[in-house]
């Protein structure tokens, strides 16, 4: 039977975590991830929608009922109360719903969580990673982090994630409990509800893996994964499995087990696509929103943004009744912008400013050609061979069609998109070398010293001890992140297997961030820190969307130092508690005229190097100060810079 399911999401406070760590909420991803749960019986929204009317249609659109909270103590989150006394009416007089859902990272939400199971309710909890308390995680039956649901990059690289270190622990400990009860082997989702029952924030899409069998395949060192009469076994690598099995709790059929198949080439390339970001539309779909896009664009050239295009876009598709979300559009529209199909003129190319079809493109035909070439790339990337056949019938459910696979081959030929790796390589490194924000980062790289740090540890053990310190101790962090960003160059120039270049670019920032927090924290050296925020605010753009996903969280810190350094460069005192908007107000309508002359020119070298992160911040300005005429005069200020005015 369907699960019946109740949502209560309060909305502050996953809206304000939204507004503050720079991440676009959508709702279309979460209310989908709940539909495949089960039946949405009850859904309720609770905030004060005066403050975010912006979001009002779309929860009206998926017919979520609104709670208003009036507003009492200002910062104060009042939906608490609210929630939990809805969740347990609907407890006692909805005995049919038997899950609920609770959208908040606030903790006290746990006591509710915990009572609901009490009434032997399932309860699965959705907040944001940074914000959600430990105690609401554990109260739950099962608990997802928001970023996860709506498709964002692990913090971390998949390389060096601690997170996969935790995985497989608690892999070993479910299976090990499996092993005392005698219970081998064991279905994989009984397995999997093991591991929650360990820690219910489990979630192996979390650690890169769209299914919890690849997980499980690439722990093959320590379990065996088989088919047993059309269900998914799991036992410990040394338990040996006797040809026929009696029936039992675990094993329902006396049937030999059957090793799993290698994956498939299709099975390879949608790991890639999916691991690129890409999406696994229909086909049918993706022509339709390619062909929309760009008509759209074609008729309205320069004057649309791409999130304005999609908005127009998505509005047009709800008014035929079609559930087509942004996040959907938005990734075929990435389809595009990853193959430059787009000309955003003398801007820095971005969702957030006007777009045109790009010059060379004269008809819809080789604009989708060029987008849909994106698909070939992501195999290449991910060092798979082409085969015509194949990828024919995955892009266009047609496997003779392998003359237009070949055309997409041609196509990233004749634009160079086809060097060898090796050369791909190259050229990238020297792109880092010759980009004038990370000069500091380039001179640093070339230390002699460096060379006799290397001790035969490997450029990931550094960047996890670095990952512990940089919370403790700027210095040490630094040193072993740049310590990690020279052995990953080495290792990406000598072509090395694993060694990519998104992982060094992960190292380069985050070597920026903690050098930057050595200068300005340890040794009160405010302006030489300057360059290194600099360098990471250039590195981590909307428009590098894997660097962005992975360090977005360390934003707002870092946007909040870097203005915050420049009052005291002067000895003059603004908080780095305020949010980057309300520092970045404060420094600019600072009385004191030396603090603003500062701010102006620190403001136009970020707009330089990250113009989309200071566009979001004036947006933010206005959002949170509407009726302010003086601080809509500082983000029309901003507007200014990025406008070169």
């Amino acid at each position: 039977m369907t699960a019946q399911i109740a949502v209560f999401i309060d909305f502050e406070n996953i809206a304000i975590w939204a507004r503050q760590e720079f991440f676009d909420f959508e709702l279309t991803p979460l209310i989908e991830y709940l539909q495949s749960r089960g039946s949405l019986v009850i859904k309720r929204a609770y905030g004060d929608w005066t403050a975010f009317r912006n979001y009002r249609d779309d929860l009206i659109a998926h017919t979520i009922d609104l709670t208003q909270l009036f507003s009492v103590r200002e910062s104060k989150n009042r939906a608490d109360i609210r929630i939990a006394l809805d969740a347990l009416e609907t407890a006692i007089t909805h005995p049919q719903i038997d899950t609920f859902v609770i959208v908040s990272g606030d903790s006290d939400f746990s006591m509710l969580a915990s009572r609901l199971r009490e009434y032997g309710r399932y309860t699965l909890g959705i907040g944001p990673r940074k914000i959600t308390h430990m105690l609401l995680v554990k109260s739950c039956d099962e608990f997802v982090y928001l970023e996860t649901v709506l498709g964002a990059m692990p913090d971390e690289p998949r390389g060096a994630s601690a997170e996969r270190d935790e995985a497989r622990r608690l892999l070993e400990r479910a299976i090990q409990a499996h092993v005392q009860r005698g219970d081998l082997p064991v279905l994989a989702s009984r397995l999997k509800q093991t591991i929650l029952s360990f820690s219910p924030a489990f979630s192996e899409t979390a650690i890169g893996y769209t299914q919890f069998k690849s997980w499980l395949e690439d722990n093959h060192d320590f379990v065996q994964v088989f088919f047993r009469d059309l269900h998914l076994y799991v036992a410990p690598r040394d338990f040996r499995v006797p040809e026929r099995i009696e029936p039992g709790e675990s094993s329902p059929a006396a049937l030999p087990a059957t090793p799993l198949p290698p994956p498939s080439p299709l099975e390879n390339y949608q790991r890639a696509i999916v691991q690129a970001g890409l999406p696994l539309a229909d086909f049918a779909e993706r022509r339709a929103v390619l062909q929309d896009i760009y008509e759209l664009v074609s008729e309205r050239p320069g004057a649309l943004t791409a999130e304005q295009m999609l908005d127009v876009l998505r509005d047009r598709y709800e008014l035929r009744g079609l559930s087509r979300g942004k996040p959907l559009l938005f990734q075929i529209w990435q389809l595009a912008f990853r193959q430059h199909a787009f000309d955003f003129g003398s801007m820095t190319a971005s969702a957030h400013v006007p777009l045109s079809i790009a010059s060379g493109l004269t008809s819809l035909d080789e604009f989708v050609r060029q987008a849909e070439s994106t698909f070939i790339a992501a195999a290449l990337a991910a060092g798979l061979p082409i085969d015509n056949a194949e990828l024919a019938g995955m892009l266009l459910n047609d496997r003779a069609q392998t003359d237009y696979v070949q055309a997409l081959v041609d196509s990233l030929s004749a634009r160079g998109a086809l060097r060898s790796e090796a050369e791909r390589r190259r050229q990238s490194l020297r792109d880092l070398l010759d980009y004038p924000p990370l000069a500091p980062l380039m001179r640093d790289l070339a230390q002699p010293a460096l060379e006799a740090r290397r001790n035969g540890i490997s450029a990931d053990a550094y960047a996890r001890r670095a990952m512990v310190e940089r919370s403790q101790d700027f210095r040490a962090a630094s040193q072993d992140f740049l310590i990690a960003c020279r052995l990953q160059w080495d290792a990406v120039e000598r072509g090395d297997p694993g060694a990519t270049l998104d992982d060094l670019r992960w190292y380069l920032a985050s070597y920026a961030s903690t050098k930057a927090g050595e200068l300005s924290q340890v040794h009160r050296d405010y302006a030489g820190a300057r360059p290194y925020y600099l360098a990471y605010f250039s590195l981590v753009r909307e428009d590098d969307p894997i660097l962005w996903g992975k360090m977005r969280g360390l934003m707002v810190p870092m946007l909040s130092y870097y203005w915050v350094n420049l009052a005291r460069e002067i000895d003059l005192h603004i908080s780095p508690a305020s949010t980057p908007a309300d520092v970045a107000a404060t420094a600019a309508g600072h009385p004191n005229v030396d603090l603003r002359q500062r701010w102006l020119e620190a403001t136009r070298a970020l707009a330089a190097v990250n113009p989309n992160v200071l566009r979001r911040i004036a947006e933010q300005i206005r959002a949170e100060h509407p009726e302010s005429a003086e601080h809509a005069a500082i983000a029309d200020r901003i507007a200014g810079l990025l406008s070169g005015q």
